[in-house]
């Protein structure tokens, strides 16, 4: 695939070191060491999920990823107010508590687990010790959601060598963390899978989902940083889009969650082979803050409910013990499914290196169909 690297070849791929324009969404649950190790050797950057990791296991997942690869490679963390630090659990309204758990129990039945009344434990601190982890592996590529990483964590990344990526969903934040000194920003459109990247969970899931088509362009003519386009890309043509709207390159989640070596249950990744863009949802049920993830009856009994919801991650913790027992059952409805609308054309399970593959040779294909004067497939 060589001789399609000059017509992908962005400005994105010297930043980060990388063959192909093309990033790994660091999605919890999904992005272990072998999918991105097996992404950074295909030419692309592959991310590992680090979020509510202890810092040895951070230390050993990273480790893990350059046991397989010598390529360039980043870890995501999630840095939303709620984790820096964690709420006191004692914060938490008994009330809503009693009503979460009492909301979570039909489920919990449902797959023979014993009720629950009592509020989840103190989360530790981890994002501190995460972030030491990451700086002292010297990991190329920082890479935030949620969140503001903020001047001195990003400059305490470049006294290490290292970049740093962060994703937002509006032209605004955009600017916010290029003052920052990023080196590269993410555009989420509404279309991606996963947690909404908002800095602050708004008061409805509506609010600030613009699509990507109408997001790229905008946020590309807002800042000079590179620009990476998320949501709703899955294949070739999305990349094709995704650099004719001016962006620098693209991140795929949903398309990497349906891989060999994602670590999504296999109850997941059959249901994105199964069903289309207008299968998902956006709901703040699973985890407290608002994420696109299929329909099922975790998502749907328990919004029918009216019940409230914890704070993120409080949230999601509280519920873990059903999402393992499901895990354990193979039962995809008490899962969080979490897909974006690009899975209405995915209908594989391949390898990871066979995805980037793929990806370029169809968005090559596309523009020496249209453009065969500017495409040079043998120089």
């Amino acid at each position: 695939m060589s001789a399609s690297r000059p017509v992908f070849h962005t400005k994105l791929c010297d930043l980060l070191g990388i063959d192909y324009p093309i990033l790994q969404s660091g999605m919890g649950g999904i992005a272990g060491p072998d999918l991105a190790a097996t992404v950074s050797n295909a030419g692309g950057l592959g991310i590992l999920a680090g979020f509510l990791l202890t810092a040895n296991q951070l230390r050993e997942a990273i480790r893990a990823i350059r046991r397989q690869t010598d390529k360039p490679f980043g870890v995501n963390l999630l840095l939303p107010p709620e984790v820096r630090p964690p709420m006191p659990s004692t914060d938490l309204s008994d009330q809503i508590v009693q009503t979460v758990q009492s909301t979570l129990n039909p489920f919990r039945a449902h797959l023979g687990l014993p009720p629950k009344s009592e509020r989840p434990a103190q989360l530790p601190d981890l994002i501190p010790e995460s972030f030491q982890v990451i700086l002292e592996e010297h990991v190329p590529v920082f890479s935030v959601g949620l969140g503001n990483p903020g001047a001195e964590m990003i400059e305490a990344c470049h006294r290490h060598g290292m970049k740093v990526i962060a994703m937002v969903t509006t032209v605004e934040d955009a600017r916010v963390v290029e003052a920052t000194g990023l080196d590269a920003v993410v555009a989420q459109g509404a279309e991606a899978g996963g947690h909404r990247s908002h800095f602050i969970k708004p008061a409805a899931g509506e609010i600030g989902t613009i699509g990507t088509v109408a997001l790229v362009p905008e946020v590309v003519d807002a800042v000079r940083i590179p620009v990476i386009a998320a949501g709703g890309i899955a294949d070739g043509r999305g990349l094709v889009g995704a650099l004719a709207l001016g962006a620098s390159g693209i991140l795929m989640g949903t398309r990497f969650v349906a891989t060999r070596e994602s670590t999504a249950p296999e109850p997941h990744k059959k249901a994105l082979l199964e069903r289309s863009a207008n299968a998902t949802t956006l709901t703040d049920v699973l985890s407290g803050r608002f994420a696109r993830a299929l329909h099922n009856a975790f998502t749907d009994a328990y919004a029918h409910t009216g019940a409230p919801m914890l704070p993120f991650p409080w949230q999601y913790v509280t519920a873990s013990d059903i999402y393992r027992e499901a895990t354990v059952q193979g039962n995809a409805d008490y899962l969080p499914l979490w897909g974006g609308q690009s899975m209405g054309v995915i209908h594989d399970l391949p390898g990871a290196a066979e995805v980037i593959e793929s990806t370029i040779l169809e968005a090559r294909a596309l523009l020496l169909e249209w453009f065969p004067q500017m495409v040079k497939l043998d120089q």
